[in-house]
């Protein structure tokens, strides 16, 4: 699917990264303008508030969106804060320059000649800091314009959605994409507030002297962007109702959940009134999803029975490595008001995998048979697989994995590095597109260490006292999806380049004409 296809998906993001640009601007511009005058006139609020701001921002803003989850969710108050937070240092310092720099002897000359301290920072200290405010404002326009990318990681959408989705899905062309729209919205801030920089506009539209054409160069551009953002308002928000039917489906940011996002987003659109919010690719996976399903800013979304028996719930495994999924089930509901609608029929489990070539050359089909001759191996994987109790460090009390290096990368480029070289060894998920695509061979879990990782919706038991059509209509899509139909719809999405809308479709209309529909 070229781009032109995917437009109203663009004007979606578009509206959206131009709403929380806009929102943050005008925030951090009235924030950071009044604690900006405030440190400039109290010592001790200076001593204390210009500290914190410094130390604020040198958290790193990916770590930020993380650390606001547990108190405000995901989703659009999580990034507006952070936005707010790391603009601020910026227009705060810009402004308190700005008035540090106005020359003393022109404040004693109007106190002098008897002005109030209202008089003289109104016609003296404001509009001689102006400029610095302004240039401040420009440096934070862009910062804010490029951070609302990161947005999308924690659900909040934006065009920071289409490169994460690109990455996700191999598709350079969303990311190209995705950056040049940020690019390019920056920009266009930047010369929006340039007009009031070079022209010390704010001066010259309230003045009487000031001509058509200056008025013109400022009120033009601002009228234009508010127009802009009125529309985009009415566009992401139609109905114009709070009472609106809506259900918020999810996904974590792998090809295989934006696909089965869309399943199920589909499947409700197509046969219920009910207004779908896709938050895809949300960042963290399971761990930031969960919280957001309990706090209610989540409805749906698949998820794994290895994932959720042992990250969610942080039990052990039986000795036979079997999740019970009928107590699974049971558990979610009773602890968490959550209920799994059954499984869609395919087991995602974690394998290792080598090339067919290394396998052939060194005998290597299992995993103990990897562990001995780990040595010659450079092993990648995503960060977490080093992290989970599932993954990594209980793997190598399993086998004596020494492998000469271990390489931490995002999910979806641990691939890319193999291809490129990096690593020879990689953590694999059986339904992977790319095992056949790089020529892949799966190793045995000869001591059957990884458990059963089967999909199946999860949903807010509360959604379902709401909807109970959703119940009935979702669970129709049990025991549909095999390991190879899974592995097949991934392809089609990571090699072949569809989107996962147009898969998701496709299989959806197949899936009809088998059921006579």
């Amino acid at each position: 699917m070229n781009l032109w296809e995917r437009r109203i998906y663009f004007l979606n993001l578009l509206a959206e990264h131009l709403l929380l640009s806009l929102g943050s601007l005008l925030a951090v511009t009235f924030l950071g303008i009044l604690l900006g005058v405030f440190v400039f006139y109290s010592t001790k609020g200076r001593k204390i508030i210009l500290p914190l701001i410094n130390f604020l921002y040198t958290i790193p803003s990916i770590a930020m969106f993380g650390l606001l989850i547990p108190l405000v969710g995901i989703g659009l108050n999580n990034a507006l804060i952070v936005l707010i937070l790391y603009g601020l240092l910026p227009m705060v310092r810009s402004t308190y320059s700005g008035f540090k720099e106005v020359p003393p002897q022109l404040i004693e000359a109007a106190q002098g000649l008897g002005s109030t301290p209202r008089q003289v920072f109104t016609n003296i200290y404001f509009p001689l800091a102006l400029p610095s405010i302004l240039s401040g404002l420009r440096i934070t326009v862009v910062m804010i314009v490029a951070l609302a990318g990161l947005a999308a990681l924690i659900g909040a959408g934006g065009l920071g959605q289409a490169i994460f989705r690109g990455l996700n899905t191999m598709n350079t062309g969303l990311i190209v994409a995705g950056s040049l729209g940020i690019s390019l919205f920056a920009i266009l801030g930047d010369q929006w507030i340039g007009q009031f920089e070079k022209n010390e506009s704010l001066l010259h539209v309230i003045s009487r002297n000031a001509t058509k054409r200056q008025k013109n160069r400022i009120l033009f551009p601002t009228i234009f962007v508010m127009m802009c953002a009125i529309m985009a308002m009415i566009y992401l928000n139609p109905l114009g109702s709070k009472n609106a039917k809506t259900i918020v489906v999810a996904s974590k940011p792998t090809s295989e959940q934006f696909i089965l996002g869309e399943i199920i987003a589909q499947e409700i659109e197509n046969n219920t009134d009910i207004i779908v919010v896709r938050k895809f690719g949300i960042g963290g996976g399971t761990t930031n999803i969960q919280p957001a399903m309990l706090s209610g800013d989540l409805d749906i979304y698949v998820e794994y029975t290895g994932t959720a028996w042992l990250n969610v719930l942080k039990k052990d495994l039986p000795d036979n490595h079997l999740i019970d999924f009928e107590n699974l089930n049971e558990i979610y509901q009773n602890q968490f008001k959550l209920k799994w609608l059954g499984l869609l029929g395919f087991n995602n489990t974690y394998g290792l995998a080598i090339s067919n070539k290394d396998s052939q050359i060194k005998n290597i089909t299992d995993f103990s048979q990897l562990a001995l001759q780990s040595r010659d191996f450079t092993f990648g994987a995503e960060f977490d697989f080093f992290e989970r109790n599932d993954a990594f460090p209980g793997l190598k009390r399993t086998y004596p994995f020494g492998f000469r290096k271990l390489e931490e990368m995002d999910i979806n480029l641990r691939y890319k590095a193999f291809e490129e070289g990096k690593i020879n060894a990689v953590d694999v998920f059986t339904t992977d597109a790319q095992i056949k695509n790089l020529d892949l061979k799966v190793l045995k879990d000869d001591k059957n260490y990884f458990p059963n990782y089967e999909a199946g919706i999860v949903i807010r038991k509360q959604i379902i006292e709401k909807y109970p059509e959703v119940e009935n209509l979702l669970s129709k899509l049990e025991g549909k999806i095999s390991t190879e139909k899974m592995q097949e719809l991934n392809y089609e999405v990571e090699i072949q380049q569809k989107s996962p809308a147009e898969v998701a479709k496709n299989f959806l209309k197949t899936l009809d004409e088998k059921n006579g529909k």
